[in-house]
């Protein structure tokens, strides 16, 4: 698939990328809604599932202060190939260290579900787009560092095959181009919140599948 991100050479690639960096309305123009939590109860509930931790709902928000990778996993609805993903996240914690996965198998694993999207991780010194391992050598990585704990940071992933484009308050971050892209047939379509051992939170997560 041609990659539309770094540079456009087309109008249609242009109109694509005002099309998704736009905020997405749930039936607007080539998306889908699929799913959305805005964790507004008392308890996780059926669609979620605790591989271990402390995992619960407080003030209307995922969270985790121990989870040491073991992850909550969406088990209510897979992850189409091509997709959004929006979320709200934040870290009580100085470490900050705040991350989530998409396209993983959703099982255990000690570093990493598919490809891992971590903001200051490594006491606030790295940022990375990882695929299978939060420590493989080809991950994008951004190391401006100084993010702040108890921000809210508005997060969007785009996913168009192997282009990977992760949006930070409404702006472009880390952009990753698999050559070789996990996909559903190869059975990773999870998403899941993941946590080593910062205060963090998650809210109004929704994912829409991109229409043909």
């Amino acid at each position: 698939m041609k990659n539309i991100f770094p540079t456009f050479t087309t109008l249609a690639g242009a109109c694509l990328f005002v099309l998704l960096s736009c905020s997405c309305k749930e039936k607007g123009p080539n998306l889908t809604l699929v799913f959305k939590d805005n964790f507004n109860r008392k308890v996780l509930g059926s669609n979620w599932y605790v591989q271990g931790g402390d995992w619960r709902i407080k003030d209307g928000a995922a969270h985790s202060t121990l989870a040491q990778n073991r992850n909550l996993v969406l088990k209510g609805v897979k992850l189409p190939d091509n997709a959004v993903i929006e979320l709200v996240m934040w870290s009580e914690s100085k470490a900050v260290d705040i991350k989530f996965n998409a396209w993983g198998d959703g099982k255990i694993h000690e570093h990493g579900d598919g490809y891992s999207f971590i903001l200051g991780g490594w006491h606030d010194r790295i940022s990375v787009i990882s695929r299978l391992n939060e420590h493989e050598p080809e991950r994008a990585e951004d190391r401006s560092a100084n993010w702040l704990p108890n921000k809210r940071y508005k997060c969007k992933v785009v996913r168009l095959g192997s282009d990977i484009t992760w949006y930070l308050d409404e702006k472009k971050f880390l952009y990753r181009k698999d050559q070789n892209p996990l996909t559903a047939s190869m059975g990773y379509n999870y998403f899941s919140f993941g946590n080593w051992r910062s205060s963090v939170f998650f809210d109004d997560l929704r994912i829409y599948r991109i229409d043909d």
